[in-house]
């Protein structure tokens, strides 16, 4: 195999072995697509973008598509592999992907720099706690 998995390193279990409660990268991403509305769905699998540093284990992109066409396979298409050529998956993986998740952080936390509402201090935290957050409406 190319990568860790979660789960046994028995090759036949793949990175969608259960372990525990736990599922592995493939399994969890074909659920959240599939947990999408029907309309997104198609877009979704052909537009996954690999970003961290724990996707840069040779062969991650290769092997995350073929389980995730192995799973759509079993559970969409009910092992009609006929219909299989239909489905369309695209796994980008950007060479510098390893720090695109703090990119995106730095990128962001520039835009809103002059945003007070976006902001907490360190004294806000300690006299609120976490209802700090009540201010973004997400807690």
């Amino acid at each position: 195999d190319c990568c860790p998995a979660a789960g046994p390193s028995d090759e036949s279990s793949g990175i969608n072995a259960e372990y525990g409660d736990e599922h592995g990268v493939a399994e969890l991403l074909f659920n959240t697509i599939q947990a999408a509305d029907m309309d997104v769905r198609t877009a979704l699998y052909k537009h996954i973008v690999l970003s961290g540093g724990s996707t840069m284990y040779p062969g991650l992109p290769s092997r995350l598509e073929r389980e995730i066409k192995q799973l759509y396979l079993e559970r969409v298409l009910a092992g009609d592999v006929n219909r299989l050529s239909k489905f369309k998956i695209r796994i980008e993986d950007p060479p510098r992907r390893k720090h695109l998740v703090f990119d995106g952080g730095s990128v962001l936390a520039d835009i809103m720099k002059n945003n007070e509402t976006f902001w907490m201090t360190k004294q806000e935290y300690q006299e609120k706690g976490v209802h700090v957050l009540d201010k973004l409406g997400i807690a």
